[in-house]
């Protein structure tokens, strides 16, 4: 048979209840929403941290090439402007010229090598 026990509400079997059970946990209700959220949050968190490593990496790399973009430019920088101060010398500027023009002075033979291409210097 099945027994059915129907409890008082009376101040007599709250105190009884309270004296037999003195060790029983409190019940927590919302412990479960409770977790979820906290779960939420650190995922988000988590989340957002992902993304801000991700943009860093993004922004090491650009730095790498724009340094090499510049450095490269500072090389070329110094290339033109040797040429420039190359070009202030009136004797390296007929040189030039004739060696562009294929011409020569007067009384002046000119012997092509192949060997010596750019003036000798090996590409």
């Amino acid at each position: 048979m099945d027994k059915k026990i129907i409890h008082l509400k009376n101040d007599y079997n709250k105190s009884k209840r309270i004296e037999e059970a003195p060790h029983a946990l409190p019940k927590r209700k919302h412990l479960g929403i409770i977790l979820i959220g906290a779960m939420l949050l650190f995922s988000l968190a988590t989340i957002s941290v992902v993304q801000s490593y991700q943009n860093l990496q993004k922004q090491i790399e650009m730095e790498a090439q724009a340094a090499q973009k510049n450095a490269a430019l500072d090389h070329e920088l110094a290339l033109k402007s040797s040429d420039m101060n190359k070009l202030k010398d009136p004797s390296f500027l007929a040189k030039y010229a004739r060696a562009k023009l294929d011409n020569s002075q007067a009384n002046e033979k000119v012997f092509s090598i192949p060997e010596m291409v750019n003036g000798g210097i090996e590409p």
